[in-house]
């Protein structure tokens, strides 16, 4: 069977317009084989948490998505609103995607949460846009007729989106959808965008329609028999399969599409990572620990008459306890809020919940109960190994908590404040009643099927009132089941959606409090006037509010791919066991950090670690990646200072030294915990293992025997019962973090690989890591920008050289045509096959003459065009731009003779040399475009004409390159950590002067509501990374746009926890080389604006500027009188952005 991911699907969480549980859904996906499945409720994230971890638990990738209501201003009340999905590629998209279903709630509610295209244009970072169904903007528009209109909309959704706009396909035989398919394929292809084939799934299968008939009957109050009421049209909105989808949509690629999507989406939510608001304490004390440890202990003088040591003891150990968990400030904001009612005269409990065992908080008044006088224990509270938040349950006055609540939004500022939402599930008498009251059965018989029904166990459904061999049935439900087909009827519908969620509320006690506004951690909903969380409590607790994935091993494509480049290329064959593992260039290659694409050792940590190490043997390697991990982490540099003084590694036995020696004294891996119990204790390797098992698994009740038989066996075998002791503990704690060896050197294996291969065939390995990641356009440019920092020569695309994919060609690398955009890999290999066939193409003819049509298009020959495929042919691009759909049309005609068996009228072909109309090209306008197709640039830069220019910068990127340290030692600190030398061409605090071009440009917005952002600048050396905040954003917005030439001032940050120096922008210019390719701007800036001498300024500065010699003229015109400055500006786009702010939209304009 063939895959389809489903992408449009609407569960219970719909509320009474979705009949598809989540549990169902994510099975139905699992056993149709498809590698991935949406969640897209209506307008909102409800269900999110719960498909994500059902998800997991099934081994299918979840893609976390809305369907939006769109609308043209979500601030006007307007029951005019579209549908649009929205999912969710990875946690940027997810934070994003939380934003707009948090703010379409909180400030564009009316009748439903509605978002408008200002809030996806704030928030589109990480979101994949899909087109949606028939109650879609683009759909309704082409019912209306309104081709253009919808054709505009789509492409200012491809605009926001690129290609993460999808034109969505769906056909469930309605006649409105029959209607529009065309012209939505028409609209993907003219905006250059991809079509998508879903289903707007509201139920697992054909025969759940009627329970989701039930659901909308429920939902708007209406009977089954209503004629006027609101139904789906058919029973067609089910989970199909491929073959049904295919049927229903015709068009396989549209099918396929779900698949790039589904592989778009890598979502990985992180749970348990804790936002606790710091509390600021009063003048006078150092911190939040200083004032709870002083106030404690007064606190504690007023509680008890007499402070005895005891009472010290235990308050210092659970001080001790709080501050060293970081949980001071959480102790504090308690108080703080008790206080707060306290002193305002609302009645406060006693305490409650495990939370009373605290002597501290009984010292501060959170509580009023003695732990000491009635023996409770702190540790139930709170403890150093528990994973979860402690939970202060607190009871106020009812008719005076939301006094409470509101000081608390006022202290800590409301958006870091929300209550939770929960929800009202159809139990089992309210799922029976309300199927019999959409049936019209009077209220006396619907009660008499359920009054019966007592058990209000939330495992026992209605299935089980039925069955007369359990021990739940109820006689008289179950009789009436039996003999009354109406009866029979309503119970089997009210199974279907018995426990279903009916409607939202507000949890009657939960408030989050959150360092961060909430809405920048879960997505928030409202509840009437209350705003809530999305998620319920314990969800929200889980993702920190006070994962097993299964991958493909792409390492191993890797290696197997150069094996092949180099066995093809070069004759070579690799045989790592006849090369063994002891090469040291490869290991100091590894040493000296250089481990970009070398398997486990990529990130910045673990290349500073192998720095630290100078790894010299395959054992280190294996250890290594063993110990970079959180828990053995602490014990790297113990392990780093035994290795540089192996006389000074305490073994602490002798029986240990031949165990330990490969890990210089340190306990590492599970294997070692064996062998230990083996040299010590006298184990088995049978007993050694369920000891792991046991360490491993922290197994409680058996602790007592395993200790005393570990202890029994040491002393056995002439060992101290303290030592015993002592290194039981050891292991039981080292169970926390205990390693699998096994695992550990079979990887390791793959690192030496990889690192080899990097080592002494950078170019075939390199070109392996690319195409294997080359859906992935962050890992390829990633990649792209390590070949050139190598020095490999990366050789552009070319028709008569390229492949589908990057293939080794000399010393270089050639660009595959597969990558370049728009142009597909099956074309490709057709193309490649008839090159081996008949030889080289000689010319645009010869290449449109000899290529199947089946293989090549327009939009794949001007992609080609643009990406210098056809250079090899002697015309530049433009020419070939300008000539190449003439040649086209020639030589389809030649092709329809000859199909059409006129072959033998020669005189009728076109045979003759096509006389191209030449057009002269720029090489900006060449590499622009060049890297529009390709993502990159590769014959050239648009910089490297102008060393004279760069030549005035005190700065490029190279600088930015560390220089080699010629120690042959490392150096250690006391702690044994190995003490790096750093050394730049910078130091710290300097103001640099330069300039690049601009890409990656990213915004983010932090906890204060301010925007911040990044880039990637490019020079013609290399490039760099520049951070801008605050006015540096907010001054130069207007300038920092992909793609953008400008100069930047900014200033070096180098510190110790990050010595890599960074660059924070301090102002941006627009750069107007003296380029003699560079051509004039023939437009004009008007503007309109009354004699206002402050406001004339204002716009005069702000012009100036974007002063460019080059740029467009400006005019304006002052009460009615034109003026033409003396200026021309650049970026006139981005001028007239904020010129609006200041005359206002039809004040400002741009004319050719």
């Amino acid at each position: 069977m063939k895959e389809f991911v489903h992408l449009h699907n609407h569960t219970e969480y719909s509320l009474l317009d979705g009949c598809a549980r989540i549990t169902a859904l994510v099975k139905k996906a699992k056993e149709q084989g498809a590698r991935a499945v949406a969640i897209t409720d209506h307008g909102n994230m409800y269900g999110a948490i719960k498909f994500y971890k059902e998800c997991l638990k099934n081994e299918i990738k979840p893609i976390i998505g809305m369907e939006a209501y769109m609308c043209d201003d979500m601030k006007e009340k307007s029951r005019k609103r579209y549908h649009l999905i929205l999912l969710a590629k990875d946690d940027v998209g997810f934070h994003n995607l939380s934003k707009i279903s948090s703010e379409a709630f909180v400030d564009g509610f009316y009748e439903k949460p509605r978002a408008d295209f200002k809030l996806l244009e704030k928030y589109r970072e990480g979101l994949i846009c899909l087109s949606a169904c028939i109650a879609g903007e683009i759909p309704q528009k082409l019912l209306e007729r309104d081709f253009q209109g919808a054709l505009a909309t789509a492409r200012k959704y491809k605009e926001l989106f690129g290609d993460d706009f999808y034109i969505e396909l769906q056909n469930h035989g309605l006649p409105e959808e029959r209607e529009v398919i065309n012209n939505l394929k028409r609209i993907a292809y003219e905006i250059g965008a991809k079509t998508v084939a879903t289903n707007d799934l509201h139920y697992i299968n054909k025969s759940d329609w009627k329970a989701q008939d039930i659901l909308l009957c429920i939902q708007t109050g209406a009977d089954l028999d209503d004629p006027k009421r609101f139904k789906f049209p058919n029973h067609e909105f089910y989970y199909k399969t491929y073959d049904e989808m295919m049927d229903a949509i015709q068009d396989e690629d549209a099918l396929a599409t779900s698949l790039e999507i589904a592989d778009k989406c890598n979502l990985v939510i992180e749970f348990h990572k804790y936002t606790i608001p710091k509390y600021v304490p009063p003048e006078g004390y150092e911190d939040d620990k200083d004032y709870l440890r002083k106030m404690a202990m007064q606190g504690l003088k007023e509680r008890y008459e007499v402070v005895t040591p005891e009472i010290i003891k235990r308050a210092e150990y659970e001080l001790d306890t709080i501050i060293t968990m970081g949980f001071a400030s959480y102790y504090l904001i308690v108080w703080d809020f008790i206080n707060y009612a306290k002193s305002h005269g609302i009645p406060v409990g006693a305490g409650r919940g495990s939370g009373v065992g605290s002597i501290v908080a009984y010292a501060i008044r959170i509580t009023d109960v003695d732990p000491l006088k009635y023996d409770l224990i702190f540790e139930r509270f709170l403890n150093s190994s528990r994973q979860t938040m402690p939970d202060f349950d607190v009871d106020f006055c009812s008719d005076r908590r939301e006094e409470v609540i509101e000081y608390v939004r006022e202290k800590y500022h409301s958006d870091h404040v929300a209550q939770i939402i929960t929800f009202g599930t159809m139990k089992k008498k309210n799922a029976i009643k309300n199927v019999a009251r959409v049936y019209k059965i009077p209220f006396s018989e619907a009660n008499a099927l359920v009054k019966n029904i007592t058990d209000n166990d939330k495992k026992v459904h209605i299935a089980d009132l039925l069955d007369r061999k359990g021990g739940h049935c109820v006689e008289e439900l179950a009789d009436m089941y039996e003999n009354n087909s109406t009866y029979k009827e309503i119970i089997d519908l009210a199974m279907q959606i018995e426990d279903m969620p009916k409607d939202r509320g507000k949890h009657a006690a939960g408030v989050i409090i959150c360092s961060i506004p909430v809405s920048d951690k879960v997505p928030l909903a409202r509840n009437d006037e209350d705003i809530v969380t999305q998620f319920d409590m314990i969800e929200c607790e889980e993702l920190g509010l006070l994962k097993m994935d299964f991958l493909a091993l792409k390492t191993l494509t890797d290696i197997d791919m150069t094996k092949r480049f180099l066995k093809k290329y070069r004759n070579k064959e690799i045989d790592f066991h006849e090369l063994g593992y002891e090469d040291q260039e490869t290991y100091k290659m590894i040493g000296e950090g250089d481990t970009d694409t070398v398997f486990q050792l990529e990130s910045g940590g673990m290349k500073d670690f192998m720095r630290k190490l100078k790894p010299s043997i395959l054992e280190e390697i294996i250890a290594g990646v063993s110990l970079y991990r959180p828990g053995p982490m602490s014990y790297i540099p113990a392990y780093i200072t035994n290795k540089f003084n192996p006389d000074k590694i305490d073994y602490q036995h002798p029986k240990l030294v031949d165990i330990l020696k490969t890990t210089y004294g340190i306990v590492v891996y599970q294997e070692q915990a064996m062998r230990i119990t083996q040299a010590l204790a006298g184990y088995t390797l049978n007993e050694a293992d369920n000891f792991r098992k046991f360490i491993s698994k922290k197994k409680v009740d058996q602790i007592p025997a395993q200790r005393k038989k570990f202890v029994d066996g040491c002393v056995k075998n002439n060992i101290s019962e303290e030592f015993a002791l002592s290194m039981w503990n050891k292991l039981e704690e080292f169970g926390r973090y205990a390693f699998n060896k096994s695992h550990a050197a079979a990887y390791s294996v793959l690192t030496y690989q990889t690192a080899y291969l990097k080592h002494y065939y950078p170019v075939e390995y390199l070109c392996s890591v690319i195409n294997n990641r080359i859906t992935n356009p962050v890992d390829t440019a990633k990649y792209l920008r390590l070949i050139k920092e190598m020095g490999i020569t990366l050789y552009q695309p070319d028709i008569n050289h390229s492949e589908g994919l990057f293939v080794p060609e000399k010393d270089g690398i050639r660009y595959g045509l597969a990558c370049i955009k728009n142009v597909g890999k099956a074309a490709v290999d057709s193309l490649v096959a008839e090159r081996e066939r008949n030889g080289e193409f000689k010319d645009l003819s010869d290449f449109i003459r000899r290529a199947s049509s089946d293989a090549i298009n327009r939009r794949m020959i001007e992609s080609l065009i643009k990406g210098g495929a056809f250079d090899c042919f002697g015309h530049n691009r433009a020419t070939l731009m300008a000539n190449y759909e003439n040649v086209m049309e020639i030589e389809t005609k030649n092709k329809a003779l000859l199909d059409g068996g006129q072959f033998f009228f020669d005189f009728m072909l076109d045979n003759s040399d096509f006389k191209y109309k030449p057009v002269s090209e720029s090489k900006q306008s060449r590499l622009k475009l060049e890297k529009e197709v390709l993502g990159r640039y590769v014959t050239g830069h648009p910089l490297e004409d102008h060393e004279e220019e760069f030549k005035k910068f005190n700065f490029n990127t190279t600088m930015l390159a560390p220089i080699e340290d010629d120690s042959e030692e490392p150096e250690f600190d006391e702690e044994g950590n190995v003490i790096e030398h750093y050394k730049y061409n910078v130091n710290d605090g300097d103001i640099i002067n330069f300039g690049g071009i601009l890409s990656d440009v990213t915004i983010k917005v932090n906890k204060n509501n301010k925007k911040w952002g990044f880039a990637t600048i490019e020079d013609y050396y290399g490039s760099a990374e520049i951070t801008f905040f605050g006015n540096s954003y907010t001054k130069y917005k207007d300038l920092l746009v992909d793609d953008n030439l400008v100069k930047i001032r900014g200033k070096i940050g180098i510190s110790e926890d990050r010595p890599t120096p960074r660059i924070e922008v301090q102002a941006v210019f627009p750069w107007g080389l003296s380029d003699k390719e560079i051509t004039e701007d023939t437009r004009s800036l008007c503007l309109r604006m009354e004699n206002d001498e402050e406001i004339y300024t204002k716009v005069t500065n702000l012009l100036a500027g974007y002063a460019d010699p080059h740029g467009a003229k400006v005019k304006i015109q002052v009460d009615g009188k034109l003026y033409v400055l003396n200026l021309r500006v650049a970026n006139v786009e981005g001028i007239k952005n904020r010129l609006v702010g200041i005359l206002g939209y039809n004040n400002v304009k741009i004319l050719d």
